[in-house]
């Protein structure tokens, strides 16, 4: 099949991927030259919109010079001052060694590539993300799959291949990115716990900054943070900034600094970047009134979908909206857009057949009448 061919068959079976430039302001989005309510963002607490926050920021580092670029992967020109300043605040918070990378997907794909050596077994969510399975695919060693949750599933895949690896990597994610379920650490510790070989990697992609009084994740506020090996954290997301940072002990941080290829052949986030990680990651500290606000508003639409019969698969802020097959999907999406909403429709192959959906990602930025009038579409649309 040509590539000419391949965009052919994307277009008719509805879903050929395009990019288009848009604009974004607290709740808002201007899609040609077109204001909506944007149900498509990952910016969970409103702050990458928070112009107040970006001039405070922009302030205190109006004084001293801060490269624009680092000019050079972190093992050669790219950990600055503020690289360290980024670092402090996370190993702090977390209480384990703290390695940065440029986004979460490079993260994943390099770390789990260097996990997944001929001695051990990694063994991932079958929801887990793209990323994780970006890694997976380039590993040396083997990986296998358990299904979506079941740990039952995982315990009889661990029972059957602890004795056969040095170690053996649980990797999940904390809050699904796709159906905004979560992760049960309590079972996924226990188990751990049976075995003398058996460590656990969480992808804290959508629910850092969101749980724990500090906003430290999933992981903190389960009390689990000693219990998990490999915890990362993504910076593009709830925290409004840019990035990842991988947290785990001192032996791994070093591990990692010496195999991870995603690490060592790119060139590092700017010094400004780290600068503006730090001012935020002790801003989202403070933020307890915006996760409050969140939750609040991520309650009042599941009740809706659950009053108006629609499956309710997830426990966050992030809500698919499932339609079943694909055109349903590009209907929903076309219906939500004539209310005044940007949903964007999520197809196979980013979800299993029969899933397609539209993921509703809600925002503390959201008004009131927002969620209200959200509320009132979702009881309009009929599939």
């Amino acid at each position: 099949m040509n590539m000419q061919q391949l965009l052919d068959e994307n277009l008719k079976a509805g879903k050929l991927r395009t990019i288009v430039a848009k604009s974004q302001h607290q709740s808002k989005i201007i899609v040609d030259n077109k204001d909506y309510i944007n149900l498509s963002s990952n910016d969970y607490l409103g702050l990458a919109s928070n112009l107040n926050l970006a001039k405070e920021f922009l302030d205190s580092v109006s004084g001293p010079y801060i490269r624009q670029s680092s000019s050079g992967s972190p093992l050669l020109t790219g950990a600055h001052e503020s690289y360290l300043e980024a670092t402090e605040v996370m190993e702090s918070l977390f209480n384990k060694s703290a390695l940065f990378f440029t986004s979460g997907f490079a993260a994943n794909s390099g770390l789990i590539g260097a996990l997944a050596t001929k001695e051990n077994l990694i063994i991932a969510d079958k929801l887990a993300h793209a990323s994780i399975i970006n890694g997976i695919k380039g590993a040396e060693g083997k990986c296998l799959r358990y299904a979506h949750n079941d740990y039952e599933h995982l315990q009889r895949l661990i029972e059957a291949n602890h004795e056969k690896y040095d170690s053996i990597i649980i990797v999940t994610e904390a809050v699904f990115s796709m159906d905004g379920d979560k992760c049960d650490l309590n079972a996924l510790v226990a188990l751990k716990k049976r075995y003398d070989n058996v460590y656990i990697y969480v992808d804290e992609a959508h629910s850092f900054c969101l749980y724990n009084d500090n906003g430290a994740g999933f992981c903190a506020s389960e009390n689990k943070l000693s219990d998990i090996d490999f915890i990362l954290t993504t910076f593009g997301k709830g925290l409004g900034s840019q990035g990842a940072c991988l947290l785990s002990n001192k032996v791994a941080h070093d591990y990692f600094i010496n195999t991870t290829r995603s690490l060592i052949f790119s060139t590092a986030l700017s010094p400004f970047t780290f600068a503006h990680n730090a001012f935020m990651l002790k801003y989202m500290q403070k933020a307890q009134a915006l996760r409050d606000r969140l939750y609040r508003i991520s309650d009042f639409i599941h009740e809706t979908l659950i009053e108006c019969g629609y499956e309710n698969v997830s426990s966050s802020q992030i809500i698919p909206f499932i339609t079943g097959d694909n055109d349903k999907a590009i209907k929903a999406f076309a219906f939500f857009r004539d209310n005044g909403f940007y949903a964007m429709p999520i197809r196979h192959p980013t979800v299993p057949l029969g899933k397609a959906r539209l993921r509703l990602s809600l925002t503390a930025s959201l008004t009131d009448s927002e969620v209200e009038k959200l509320a009132k579409t979702i009881k309009a649309f009929r599939i």
